[in-house]
């Protein structure tokens, strides 16, 4: 009965086409056994309930064939199995998810299959029942699994056998649910029934690990963004040269730059705050993420991911290899994620804001470009220069044909680029990220503005900006008027020429790491450690207790943390 079930899964519930394209990922078989197992433990101590408790087993074994039915005419509209999403959408409206269903849906088919499952259930109801405790071992054994492959970031749902991905999805929305309880409350937005008139499409692009030194558009040798490059020329794109990152770490700039919020935050400010997604939201738009990495890692998407969210992918939907450091192949998230969706937006009468994130240039650089699209070459190490600068050309590429798809439908839209961050690059390999040193600090980040802006946005290729600014800019595109503090600065504005910013990982978001960088409008800093209560100034030598540190600089830190200086 086990096989039977596992080949309805992969072969009728989903099918052959799906399977062959997903069955040589690490994470599809880790997903996928584990949860097979944990299936054959279920099934196990069903054994026998058929003559003992004949209520019960029918009860349980109609439960677990609706699972097989809802995972099938599931996958039938949207090639993928029920997530946490689409459970916390059925209870804001279940009369429009069971219309939708209805409209789009195969009928007969996910019926029969439900049927069939219940059929091989029921004859595993009727075995002999097994030896008592060898049926608790099961039933435990089983039940760690279960958890170990629900409450695992690097459980995907739709990588498991249908009935144990449904169980853990509906005991994740009720989990995300609570979590979401416990965070502080944010403050009201006001809803509009619809944008103001006009209102621009607008899409921000989060890119990764990116130097801005090995970009020819800003200046390096070789020609690793062709197409950046001509766009710079005839004013379509505007490099900013004096931005800086919110952190030096994808967990401490990526959620920031979706708050529009910069500088330390021990306290965990950003629970409290609306998202992008909120406001735009509120001011009448769809809203959509998505994403090539994996976007529950640390919980993140629970920051995010809530009522106001329209649409929402991550990399495990277009790669059956995701990991924390290789995310699906940016262009293939781009013809099968963005392109759709772009395609199904402009549709519809609202405007969209879409977040699309890159796996872009983390490391192991080899791994992040086909082979086919490499330029540079040889790759003598997976770390090396050419494979770097293959994974920036690979950028420029992704973002010409992004450029392209976007204005093809809405020529006066907005479209914005920001690395999270930097990266260190040489001949001995990657090195990290997690310091302030410029080629981590110093941000590549790009505006692409609409025909009529090109001389506002100029004003600012030197300006001291953050990446921060992106959100402040999207606001007042939008024509919204934040309710809670931001940090951030509107590239539509002024950008003072003294402006001092923040580069700091001393975030709730990643650990709480006491240390930050306070970076004057040259890009010179002051390193601050909070836990050593020093200062290391901008010549890199000289350090000074923090109590020393002008009080215009520790407004800036203490403004946000509860701390005791001794003057």
């Amino acid at each position: 009965m086990w096989f039977a079930l596992l080949g309805l899964d992969l072969f009728l519930v989903r099918d052959l086409e799906w399977t062959v394209a997903h069955i040589d990922g690490k994470r599809f078989w880790a997903n996928f056994l584990i949860s097979a197992i944990v299936l054959w433990a279920v099934l196990y101590n069903l054994r026998g309930l058929g003559k003992y408790r004949p209520k019960l087993s029918l009860v349980i074994s109609i439960l677990l064939s609706l699972t097989y039915f809802v995972q099938s005419a599931y996958f039938g509209v949207y090639r993928k199995f029920v997530s946490i999403f689409d459970f916390r959408f059925f209870s804001v409206d279940p009369w429009l998810s069971i219309e939708l269903w209805w409209v789009n849906s195969k009928i007969m088919e996910p019926l029969l299959i439900a049927v069939l499952a219940f059929l091989l259930i029921r004859v595993a109801t009727r075995l002999p029942r097994g030896s008592r405790w060898v049926g608790w071992s099961k039933g435990v054994s089983g039940l760690a699994l279960f958890l170990l492959v629900t409450l695992s970031w690097y459980g995907a749902p739709h990588f498991q056998v249908g009935p144990v991905a449904y169980a853990g999805n509906f005991i994740g929305a009720i989990e995300f649910t609570q979590n979401r309880d416990d965070y502080p409350p944010k403050p009201e937005l006001q809803y509009r029934e619809q944008a103001v008139p006009g209102a621009p499409d607008i899409v921000f692009v989060i890119g990764e690990s990116l130097n801005v030194n090995h970009m020819g558009v800003y200046g390096y040798e070789r020609d690793t963004t062709p197409n950046l490059s001509r766009m710079a020329k005839t004013g379509e794109v505007f490099a900013l040269r004096n931005a800086v990152s919110i952190g030096p770490r994808t967990l401490c700039s990526v959620p920031y730059m979706m708050t529009g919020l910069q500088g330390i935050d021990p306290e965990g400010v950003i629970y409290s705050v609306p998202t992008i997604f909120n406001y735009a939201k509120s001011a009448g738009y769809q809203t959509a993420l998505i994403t090539a990495q994996d976007f529950q890692w640390r919980g993140i998407d629970k920051i995010f991911v809530d009522a106001d969210m329209d649409h929402f992918e991550q990399g495990s939907n277009f790669s059956a290899d995701v990991s924390v450091s290789v995310g699906a192949n940016d262009m293939d998230v781009l013809k099968r994620g963005v392109g759709p969706f772009l395609e199904s937006a402009a549709g519809r009468k609202a405007p969209y804001m879409l977040v699309t994130q890159m796996s872009g240039s983390h490391t192991p650089f080899s791994a992040q470009v086909p082979q086919e699209m490499k330029q540079f070459l040889p790759e003598p190490k997976q770390n090396s220069v050419n494979a770097y600068d293959n994974t920036v050309w690979y950028t420029d590429h992704y973002l010409n044909e992004l450029v392209n798809r976007v204005r093809q439908k809405s020529p006066d839209s907005w479209i914005f680029y920001s690395t999270d961050h930097g990266e260190h690059v040489s001949e001995k390999g990657g090195l990290f990220h997690s310091d302030f040193t410029n080629e981590v600090t110093h941000n590549a980040l790009l505006v692409f503005p609409p025909p009529g802006y090109q001389a506002q946005i100029g004003r600012q290729l030197d300006a001291p900006v953050s990446q921060a600014d992106i959100f402040a800019t999207i606001l007042e595109l939008m024509q919204v008027k934040p309710v809670a503090p931001l940090d951030g600065l509107s590239l539509l504005g002024d950008i003072p020429a003294d402006r001092l910013r923040v580069v700091t990982a001393f975030m709730k978001t990643l650990h709480n790491d006491p240390r930050a960088a306070l970076v004057f409008p040259d890009r010179s800093i002051y390193e601050v450690d909070f836990e050593r209560k020093n200062v290391r100034l901008s010549d890199g030598e000289t350090v000074i207790p923090y109590a020393e540190l002008d009080m215009r600089y520790r407004t800036i830190f203490e403004r946000r943390m509860k701390i005791e200086v001794k003057e």
